[in-house]
């Protein structure tokens, strides 16, 4: 089986790592090594081909072609780890969200024993005005993972309001306002020009 680990690529028998497929697997990454690009890609903006260079450099420095190429099972891999992150950061093990009152993150009955003072639901919103998404050529191979779940939409009640919304122009009475400028540029192969959220959290 071949290993991914943070300090190369390896051939090695071994039991626990995380499978690059479901069925006969025969590539393999450690938790490291996606630990590692989770990080990197993150802070750093380490994109997935430079990472995946830099670990068949590590692995052999004068040869680097002949490490087996395993960048395509790394960008599964990393969608698979990082949504799996998010649901144990976010409380999705036991499909539970955030909100009070649901028997699992507070008691049935949190209302009688604490003060209306006491615990309190806060909404947190934000947005990024300069992200932009492609229209993808094969949309039927996107596979969600997260549909619906944490801070993401439903495709279906997000496509059906973006058939009821008008795409309108907004006009700003500042010079040069980069959120607007941003906004008004041309649309034609983006499918979306920006991402906006609210997060529901429970103050104790």
């Amino acid at each position: 089986m071949t290993i991914v680990h943070t300090e190369g690529i390896f051939c090695h028998e071994v039991s626990v790592l995380f499978p690059a497929s479901i069925s006969k697997p025969k590539t393999a990454f450690t938790l490291d090594v996606l630990d590692h690009f989770l990080i990197d890609a993150l802070e750093c903006k380490t994109a997935a081909m430079s990472f995946y260079q830099k670990l068949k450099m590590s692995t052999n420095n004068a040869f680097p072609e002949r490490v087996p190429d395993r960048y395509r099972e790394l960008m599964r891999v990393s969608q698979l780890w990082r949504d799996l992150k998010c649901r144990k950061w976010f409380g999705f093990g036991h499909d539970t969200g955030g909100d009070p009152g649901d028997g699992l993150n507070l008691p049935a009955d949190w209302k009688v024993w604490y003060d209306r003072d006491t615990i309190m639901r806060q909404y947190v919103m934000d947005g990024n005005f300069t992200a932009q998404h492609m229209i993808m050529n094969r949309p039927e191979l996107d596979v969600a993972l997260s549909d619906g779940k944490g801070y993401m939409v439903s495709e279906g009640p997000y496509q059906s309001h973006l058939q009821q919304s008008l795409d309108s122009k907004e006009r700003s009475t500042c010079t040069n306002h980069r959120a607007i400028n941003a906004a008004n540029i041309n649309k034609s192969t983006l499918r979306s020009t920006g991402i906006g959220a609210t997060a529901c959290d429970v103050l104790l």
